[in-house]
């Protein structure tokens, strides 16, 4: 979908032809990972982790980790007030839990009974041009014009490169840049398809 956007060529084509491709496999692998993390900023997974008792009050942060939804004790409820990161003031018989750089700290308690850490995560990374695309299907649009969106902004850095050497007249006016338009339109439009897919009682 990426290469038939961008009117460029597979790996193989490329291979059996005497074509070269426009943009390299791995700029493209790291321009739709790149829309994957954004992706993840509007619709995160949501996924959790169960953590033993003996694993302490704290705890490494899970792969793919985002941001919290919230911490859980055994046949509690409510989930555990988060405290600031900064700085925490909590009452003993209070407990919260503070996220700082890849740890969870459970405060407010001296042993760990284990919890749930329910949170929002990253979708997994593509490495590979053959690597399976863990993204929603409804999102895989909005993640193909975010990924040609990279390929214009590079376009329009080699534009702008080029452009030094020729005069203002000769560059045209009043659009002094093309690919400008082009890489506003694709943003948008992926923002479009991610509102177009938001649930308005979704608890973030």
């Amino acid at each position: 979908m990426v290469i038939s956007l961008l009117r460029d060529i597979s790996e193989d084509e490329a291979r059996k032809s005497e074509r070269t491709r426009r943009y390299e496999p791995e700029d493209l692998i790291a321009w739709w990972n790149n829309a994957q993390v954004r992706l993840a900023t509007q619709k995160p997974v949501q996924a959790h982790h169960i953590y033993r008792p003996d694993d302490g009050l704290d705890v490494a942060m899970p792969d793919h980790f985002y941001r919290p939804r919230g911490v859980f004790f055994p046949g509690e409820t409510e989930s555990l007030p988060r405290l600031s990161i900064e700085s925490y003031w909590f009452n003993a018989n209070q407990p919260g839990y503070v996220v700082a750089e890849d740890s969870l700290k459970v405060v407010g308690c001296s042993q760990s009974p284990g919890f749930l850490l329910a949170y929002h995560a990253y979708y997994p990374a593509v490495d590979r041009e053959d690597s399976w695309v863990k993204a929603p299907e409804w999102a895989l649009e909005a993640c193909v014009v975010y990924t040609a969106m990279q390929a214009v902004t590079q376009e329009m850095l080699r534009d702008a490169r080029y452009r030094k050497f020729i005069s203002k007249q000769d560059a045209g006016n009043p659009q002094q840049n093309p690919f400008i338009p082009v890489a506003e339109w694709l943003r948008k439009r992926f923002l479009d398809i991610i509102n177009m897919h938001s649930d308005d009682d979704q608890n973030l």
